[in-house]
């Protein structure tokens, strides 16, 4: 019985071990051997997970990845600059592009618009800038409304939409160079109130504003190099008028000869010298401030004093007082301003690249930013020689010609400087030109119930109007107040139905 048992468990242990190994050979023989749609799918997917090598037709390595010639954008297995071998099988095909030395199917030179399934999808950046470049952004060369039409569906509706139209104009028109420019003093007729010597103002006795003529009171000052020098001059003049006197008592005896020739030599040159001392210390005195009056006045009265009045060194208008009264001005500071505020310039910072084209003797106009006043005409008097090298802009300074306006020093405004001689071109208002994704159009009325959009090329005109250099001519109506609404029409596939129809072509 237990012998029956024994057998009974070996059989099944065999049957088991048995049943094991059909099934890992199963196993072996499907990983090796898949079957035609698995195969295909693990092969697609093996592609797409796994890049390894693309084989032609022939069997020959074309290449690693996907089958795509990048130095010569055409598929790798089909390159004959990379493969010359393939030369002769596109020619026995009759595709072959003697000219270029390519297969015809591949020559961009003949087929521009040639794409290939493996060639990668690329975005060149440079048309996304262009659609939103804000100086004037350059049309597309193939735009979507070449051939578009607006047509509304009656001369009713048209009427109703509100519409405003204008007519192109042609106009003697000028290039220009448009700058930031500020008002200034004509440093011809600007002066500078200094001095010669450390001072302090006491109190000021003229108001800014205020008209002044030369050698009028602007202050009552004080310096102990006054005092000092009002000494010496006191002192040089006293000697100065010995010496006269002595030469004049030399000179009697040298013509009756009871002196000799070298005493009265020697008199007249000690005379030369004190007069020479004179004349040194009234300069210093005039250079700090005093008029010819105060010298006189000080020299008759012989009196002493470190206090002095500060005198203006030319005529105009107190522009500006600069110094404080308590205030210790060094030698040579400024302390206050003196110009002819009927003579003004405007001096403006003009970048490097427009710089070269600025000529003394243009002609120019300034505009405040405010806009509180028209233009004012001048002509260019100065241009700068050098740029600075930080901003890289060089100063161009205008004179004005016509009456100033109102302008005052110091204010800020445009330059527009005209650097040709006019000449006619085409304007329109600048309510009339939108931008509409890829070019600048303009609407032209072409019947009363239909409205062509028209491609222009635009640049710089006036305030107002833009010039027309292509696209447009004179006398054609074009949409003003509306003309927003009409590049909604064009533009309604992104932004929602509009209200007329428009037709691809007509």
């Amino acid at each position: 019985m237990k012998s029956k048992k024994f057998i009974v468990a070996v059989a099944l242990c065999v049957l088991v071990i048995a049943t094991l190994l059909i099934t890992m050979s199963y196993r072996g023989q499907s990983q090796s051997r898949p079957t035609g749609a698995v195969a295909s799918a693990q092969s697609s997917l093996q592609s797409q997970q796994d890049p390894k090598t693309v084989t032609s037709t022939d069997g020959e390595d074309r290449g690693s990845g996907i089958d795509w010639c990048r130095e010569h954008k055409v598929p790798e297995s089909e390159c004959t600059l990379c493969h010359p071998e393939l030369v002769d099988s596109f020619k026995a095909k009759n595709d072959w592009c003697g000219a270029h030395g390519l297969p015809e199917s591949h020559c961009r030179e003949c087929n521009p618009g040639i794409k290939f399934p493996q060639e990668p999808l690329t975005l060149d950046p440079s048309d996304e800038q262009k659609k939103y470049s804000i100086f004037f952004p350059t049309n597309e060369r193939d735009c979507s409304t070449n051939d578009a039409v607006i047509q509304f569906t009656s001369d009713e509706t048209a009427e109703r939409c509100g519409l405003s139209y204008t007519s192109a104009i042609e106009a003697p028109v000028s290039s220009f160079i448009e700058a930031p420019a500020e008002v200034v003093f004509d440093g011809t007729k600007t002066t500078a109130v200094t001095t010669t010597i450390p001072i302090v103002i006491i109190r000021w006795v003229s108001e800014p504003g205020q008209s002044i003529s030369k050698g009028h009171k602007l202050a009552e000052a004080s310096s102990p190099d006054i005092a000092n020098l009002e000494a010496e001059l006191i002192e040089a003049q006293a000697e100065w008028t010995a010496r006269q006197q002595e030469l004049t008592r030399k000179e009697k005896l040298y013509q009756e000869d009871i002196v000799k020739t070298a005493d009265y030599q020697t008199a007249i040159t000690d005379a030369k010298v004190s007069e020479a001392r004179v004349v040194k210390t009234r300069g210093l005195l005039s250079a700090a401030g005093f008029s010819d009056q105060d010298i006189d006045a000080l020299v008759e009265a012989k009196s002493i004093s470190a206090n002095f009045a500060l005198r203006a060194p030319a005529s105009g208008i107190l522009v500006e007082r600069q110094a404080k009264p308590g205030q210790l001005i060094s030698a040579g500071e400024s302390m206050a301003l003196i110009s002819d505020m009927g003579s003004l310039w405007v001096e403006a910072n003009v970048g490097e690249k427009d710089i070269r084209i600025v000529k003394i003797g243009q002609s120019a106009e300034f505009s405040l930013d405010g806009g509180s006043v028209d233009r004012v005409s001048g002509k260019v008097i100065w241009v700068a020689q050098y740029l600075d090298e930080i901003t890289r802009s060089g100063t161009v300074r205008v004179e004005f010609t016509s009456a100033d306006g109102g302008i005052r020093a110091r204010e800020f405004g445009r330059l527009f400087i005209y650097t040709d001689d006019s000449s006619s071109k085409v304007l329109v208002p600048k309510d009339a030109v939108q931008w509409e994704g890829c070019c600048n159009v303009v609407f032209v009325q072409e019947a009363a119930d239909r409205i062509r959009p028209r491609k222009v090329k635009i640049g710089r005109g006036d305030m107002e109007s833009y010039l027309v250099y292509d696209g447009l001519r004179a006398g054609e109506k074009v949409v003003v107040s509306g003309s927003y609404l009409l590049k909604t029409e064009l533009m309604k596939e992104s932004i929602g139905a509009g209200c007329c129809e428009i037709k691809p072509g007509a």
